[in-house]
C-alpha cells in the first residue's frame, strides 16, 4: 500500500488521538489503531477502526458534556 497523500511505501502501524468539533461538544479519542505514512504523516484507519470511532462518537455527543477524552481501548467491545 502506498501513502494516498504522498505516494511513499513507508507506512507503518502506530496509534493517534482523533479529534472531533460537534459544535455542541469537543470529543478526543485517544489511542487510536492507525496506519501512518513515515514520510508526510498521513493517518490512516481501517473501515473497522473507522466504524467503532463512529460508535464512540455518537455515544459522547448525546451526553451532557462540552468536551470528552475517552481512551479508544476502553470503548472496545
Amino acid at each position: 500500500m502506498k501513502c494516498m497523500a504522498c505516494r511513499s511505501e513507508g507506512l507503518k502501524e502506530t496509534t493517534t488521538n482523533y479529534f472531533v468539533d460537534l459544535k455542541t461538544c469537543m470529543v478526543i479519542v485517544k489511542n487510536v489503531p492507525c496506519t501512518e505514512c513515515e514520510q508526510c504523516g498521513e493517518k490512516y484507519f481501517t473501515d473497522e477502526i473507522a466504524e467503532k470511532l463512529d460508535e464512540i462518537v455518537e455515544r459522547v455527543s448525546n451526553t451532557l458534556t462540552e468536551f470528552a477524552v475517552v481512551n479508544f481501548s476502553d470503548n472496545v467491545a
